[in-house]
């Protein structure tokens, strides 16, 4: 009798922690044609240091995928209703702000507010953690066509965007600036990353639960300030990475999920791939902008500065006697160039994040570099109405524009 109790009681546990607190879940995959994935109908926890939640975080968030892999649920079935695709990486995403909190989600209520029609458009969640443009490129490319949108905001982090597409090894340029698709493999110590989470997601769900407060009791650690010489490892680490994809051309990806600060470009440093990157970036946002246009599809890219760049606190520095070629917006200005020679539209969201004092209030903070949901709050008000004053967009959306 003792033993039957004890087998039911752990069935409970494991269909409860499952279902309504999903520690230890696993989100994404390898993936053959993006380097990895996220899953459908996939969940976990994201445990934040309760030291940096603000007003509309948490400390707990519950991220979930619905059948098409995408934050928020399933696709709705077709209807009357707008549909808008914003792809990017972990700024749209959001694992660190519950789902009513994110960009995507806040700027569907904004635009539904400002239209005057509640319950008319949809948005979709593409966001990938870790994505760099050239793979969001490939997942519009791939599932444009079954998601069917009539609107797709694309969104740019002018943090590690342009050191993505040496990492990823997806693209590079031929001799006439042509963009050529490479074939990258996935490297063995990241496979063996991607096994041990699926192993650990499958583990019993006590065993999971305790491996979750661990892991969170942890989470302070991570916090602290890097050292005044990490920003030379920095450029080290960005040196060889695009020497190894531009020069070398090794396929092996070792790396998925960096957030190295672009140092190289921020500072223009001579004798860097500084301007080889812009120009990539380049390359794969006109071919965004060239699929997007053959499908009469209106494309609005939005650039969102780098915490260390925005920040007056933050926990990483760029040291000005070291590098006193830094310019704070330039990582911005060369996104928002990179927009302009590809013939897309561009909204710098700076504006809404610097307004009315210091922009720390709408990071996370100590050494994470994503926005909090302040931040996407007033990012997307601030794209909303960049939106409807565009007339492509605004004619997608069936808002006339006046002029």
């Amino acid at each position: 009798m003792l033993i039957g109790a004890s087998v039911v009681a752990l069935l409970i546990v494991e269909v409860a922690v499952g279902r309504y607190f999903p520690v230890g879940g696993r989100i994404y995959a390898l993936d053959a044609e993006l380097l990895y994935d996220a899953l459908p109908d996939a969940s976990r926890i994201q445990p934040m240091d309760r030291a940096f939640v603000k007003e509309g975080d948490a400390a707990r968030v519950f991220v979930s995928t619905g059948a098409e892999g995408f934050r928020g649920g399933d696709l709705e079935a077709s209807g009357s209703h707008k549909r808008i695709l914003v792809l990017g990486d972990s700024l749209v995403m959001a694992e660190n702000v519950p789902l009513e909190g994110t960009f995507v989600s806040t700027l569907g209520r904004e635009l539904e507010a400002r239209i005057g029609e509640p319950g008319s458009i949809e948005m979709v969640n593409a966001g990938r953690s870790g994505y760099g443009p050239d793979q969001a490129l490939l997942l519009f490319e791939r599932d444009v066509d079954s998601i069917d949108p009539d609107l797709v905001v694309f969104v740019l982090c002018a943090h590690n965007d342009f050191g993505d597409l040496m990492r990823n090894k997806l693209f590079r340029l031929d001799g006439e600036q042509g963009l050529i698709r490479e074939s990258p493999v996935v490297g063995e110590r990241m496979r063996e990353r991607f096994d041990e989470l699926r192993s650990a997601s499958e583990a019993p769900a006590l065993v999971r639960l305790w491996r979750f407060w661990q892991s969170a009791r942890r989470l302070p650690e991570s916090m602290e300030p890097l050292p005044p010489g990490m920003m030379g490892l920095y450029v080290m680490a960005l040196e060889a990475q695009a020497r190894e994809h531009l020069v070398i051309r090794d396929p092996e990806v070792v790396s998925l999920f960096e957030d190295v600060y672009d140092i190289d470009v921020a500072a223009d440093l001579p004798g860097s791939f500084a301007a080889a990157k812009r120009d990539l970036m380049t390359g794969v946002l006109s071919r965004m902008v060239k699929e997007a246009n053959e499908r009469h599809l209106p494309v609005l890219f939005v650039v969102v500065p780098s915490a260390v760049d925005m920040c007056q606190d933050f926990g990483v520095r760029v040291d000005p006697v070291r590098f006193p070629g830094h310019q704070p917006t330039r990582l911005v200005d060369a996104l928002v160039g990179c927009v302009g020679l590809a013939g897309g539209v561009v909204v710098d969201v700076t504006p809404a994040l610097a307004a009315s004092g210091p922009a720390d209030r709408y990071f996370v903070g100590g050494t994470d570099i994503h926005w909090n949901a302040g931040g996407q709050g007033a990012a997307a008000s601030y794209v909303a109405e960049e939106l409807l004053r565009d007339t492509a967009a605004a004619g997608a959306l069936g808002v006339e524009v006046d002029r």
